[in-house]
């Protein structure tokens, strides 16, 4: 049932942006160069094959057609923002799967979970940007070369939450990432984001997953594992050489009638959290200034920031 929607209320004064980590989700499905411990991408590709073929058959999973993927992708790209910016991926990808979740939950909310195959993923990118493969930004041909499914669950049974501070949302789903299981499969890849400054390591697990809140008026990926970040500059990037790459923890996003966004993210490394706070434009700039005389950003930061406290069911069995 959706809960009440957030109420707009004023804000005095916009908080002053924190520090460069503040890219971390944007970029956490981006651009990267992979690791690959000996297997190639044509071996990564045939294992994801045979996983696809094995969860079909055993009616795990419901693979979503490369139409339902490009109709999706193609309202994206109607808002006119860069589809080609790793800085946007995060939130290309979050607005994708909601809009392919919440058109399977109009139909049934306790259907399987859907399966979205790094392929059709592909396919459906440059047909709607109109790429050739050459083209394509290596944050998207090097997920199909790798082989990176999505699976997203919404039955009810399996993405009850309890909000013990904050309010519902009005959809749950739960998101998972990564390729399968193999003698010689790599555990994680390692990219750098140079489009973001300063630049910044990140590490993807195997397995990356993540809870998807859909608010309405703005989305919270929460209680993300499987991705690692460290800043290759500045203080911070002293700090993390130090203490070691943080971890994303949760990813907090607001857009305005313009398309500007506002991202609130979280990282953590031992006893250390960093929550920056960033301002996305449509063409993938990245900035910590917010512009002036924006009252919306302000009632946008004022979302992105109330305090939301979750409890979620333990994880089950793959």
């Amino acid at each position: 049932m959706p809960g009440p929607r957030i109420p707009h209320l004023p804000m005095s004064s916009a908080p002053k942006a924190m520090a460069a980590v503040g890219l971390l989700l944007a970029s956490a499905f981006g651009t990267h160069a992979p690791v690959l411990n000996g297997q190639t991408a044509e071996d990564a590709r045939a294992q994801a094959a045979v996983e696809v073929r094995r969860q079909t058959a055993a009616e795990d999973v419901r693979r979503v057609s490369r139409e339902t993927i490009e109709t999706a992708m193609a309202e994206q790209a109607a808002l006119g923002y860069n589809l080609l910016a790793s800085t946007n991926s995060s939130r290309f990808e979050t607005a994708v799967l909601l809009t392919i979740a919440r058109s399977a939950m109009a139909e049934s909310e306790e259907g399987p979970p859907l399966l979205l195959h790094h392929v059709d993923w592909y396919e459906a990118y440059r047909s709607v940007t109109g790429l050739e493969p050459q083209d394509v930004p290596e944050y998207i041909s090097l997920a199909h070369e790798f082989g990176q499914d999505r699976i997203i669950d919404f039955h009810p049974a399996r993405t009850r939450i309890e909000i013990k501070e904050g309010f519902e949302p009005e959809h749950v789903v739960r998101v998972k990432v990564g390729w399968p299981d193999s003698p010689e499969a790599a555990d994680r890849y390692t990219f750098t984001d140079t489009t973001t400054s300063p630049n910044l390591r990140i590490t993807n697990r195997q397995r990356i997953s993540y809870w998807l809140l859909d608010y309405g008026n703005f989305i919270v990926q929460d209680e993300i594992e499987g991705v690692q970040a460290r800043p290759l500059g500045g203080a911070l990037g002293t700090l993390f050489s130090i203490v070691g790459d943080g971890s994303a923890k949760q990813n907090r996003i607001a857009i305005a009638e313009d398309g500007l966004v506002v991202t609130y993210a979280t990282a953590k490394k031992g006893p250390f959290k960093v929550q920056p706070l960033t301002i996305t434009y449509p063409d993938g700039t990245v900035e910590t200034e917010f512009p002036p005389d924006r009252h919306d950003l302000l009632q946008l930061t004022y979302r992105v920031k109330l305090p939301l406290e979750v409890e979620y069911p333990d994880e089950q069995s793959d």
